[in-house]
């Protein structure tokens, strides 16, 4: 959690994810969050569409377990990750 906080207060284009669903997300979240439900089929032509591959993502959820799996295919898709570890 550390490391996640000290990337978001020193990079100021760091792209932050929710991959919550879209009813956790609508309840709160992080400022500037962009939320790409890992659940969702169109997850990965999503991700393309509003991240960009020269800037880092850091990704969230609320147990820690949905942001493994999308830091994961969001590392295969070439993006530099960081995850909030446990979650929020």
């Amino acid at each position: 959690m550390e490391e996640f906080s000290r990337v978001l207060e020193d990079d100021a284009e760091i792209q932050i994810v929710d991959v919550r669903t879209e009813s956790e997300y609508t309840k709160g979240h992080l400022p500037n969050a962009v939320n790409i439900n890992i659940r969702d089929t169109a997850f990965h032509s999503k991700a393309m569409e509003y991240l960009q591959k020269d800037r880092a993502v850091a990704v969230y959820c609320r147990s820690g377990n949905r942001s493994k799996v999308a830091g994961a295919i969001l590392v295969d898709m070439g993006y530099e990750v960081y995850e909030l570890n446990p979650g929020v």
